[in-house]
């Protein structure tokens, strides 16, 4: 498959996303049932790449003050004070991540509850030999373009708790079905331009904390879609060392998500960014999206960063589907493999 059509496939896929969000809510609310949130105190969602991204994605659109309190988890082990009162849930799309395989052992060793979400591999094998669910995902796709399903698997999962309202994930998702309706109509070139001025430039992508799941979606995005360098520095962290290290400003460009919900004091710290970058000639982007809720604004950003990393990825004219490092690394870590 050539560059050109591994794009063609790969912006098809992104505008496919709300699909792919109803698809793997309905796998997931399946299994709702199984879970008991009376007894569930805290949430571990396991996952590395591009199914850990699935754990800040559910965090960011969770609501914020409705028990229980969920957290990611991006490593082998699980805190020691979790118990049968812990749903860990691990998220590993091929089912032969490493980490992601041994978070579940150590978990079910603690007597933790679990459900997987998984399109097969070593991992869903592990647990469905101890009788435990599985909310399968589609097969045959890269990690990183199965996302929104796992997404939805995952919140379609949680629908019984409090914290998440099947209403609002629905609402948000038919809000995103019309955005990316019209970023089809106006079609690739406002997408191109506005990824041009990250060409031969480190990418910066700066966002209040609230966003935080889309910037870091958009790092990884760019990295593996358009085989870009890139990091992220959220508000208002950033505010007390990232600016301290902004020389050689050339070398980069800064890309803001600005959000409609954004603290007063971040705002304010992002637009003085903005003016110091400008008024010593450095490159930088703005991009704000129009949403009705917190969940319908992350999905529109999360949708905008696979958009403008293909923008890039176009630019470059590299294979936005295929990986040139990685599966190089991959053989060496699942010699691990429990």
């Amino acid at each position: 498959m050539s560059a050109e059509e591994s794009f063609e496939k790969a912006w098809r896929m992104a505008l496919n996303s709300p699909t792919m969000y109803r698809e793997g809510f309905r796998k997931g609310e399946t299994h709702s049932n199984s879970l008991n949130p009376a007894y569930v105190r805290r949430i571990f969602i396991a996952g590395v790449g591009g199914s850990g991204i699935v754990g800040d994605i559910i965090s960011a659109i969770k609501e914020p003050n409705s028990p229980p309190p969920v957290e990611t988890l991006k490593t082998f082990r699980l805190p020691g004070y979790v118990g049968p009162d812990t749903l860990l849930i691990p998220v590993s799309y091929s089912g032969d991540t490493v980490e992601t395989s041994w978070a579940f052992i150590d978990g079910f060793s603690k007597s933790v509850s679990v459900v997987g979400v998984s399109s097969g591999g070593r991992l869903t094998s592990l647990m469905e030999t101890r009788g435990l669910r599985v909310v399968r995902v589609s097969e045959g796709l890269q990690p990183r373009y199965a996302v929104p399903e796992m997404v939805g698997a995952v919140y379609g999962l949680l629908t019984g708790f409090e914290a998440f309202s099947r209403e609002k994930f629905l609402q948000a998702v038919d809000e995103l079905e019309t955005y990316a309706k019209k970023v089809s109509e106006n079609g690739l070139q406002p997408v191109v331009e506005h990824a041009r001025p990250l060409l031969g430039r480190h990418a910066v992508i700066v966002s209040a904390d609230n966003l935080y799941s889309a910037a870091y979606r958009l790092k990884c995005q760019l990295n593996e879609n358009a085989k870009h360098p890139c990091h992220v520095a959220t508000a208002p962290e950033a505010f007390h060392n990232e600016v301290e290290g902004w020389t050689s400003l050339g070398n980069y460009c800064y890309v803001f998500l600005r959000s409609s919900y954004e603290h007063l004091m971040v705002s304010d710290g992002l637009d003085w960014m903005k003016e110091y970058l400008s008024s010593n000639g450095a490159a930088f982007i703005e991009i704000s999206v129009e949403s009705s809720s917190p969940v319908s604004e992350v999905l529109k950003f999360l949708l905008m960063a696979d958009l403008l990393s293909l923008g890039v990825a176009h630019l470059k004219k590299v294979d936005p589907i295929g990986l040139q490092t990685l599966p190089r690394l991959r053989p060496i870590l699942r010699r691990h493999l429990p």
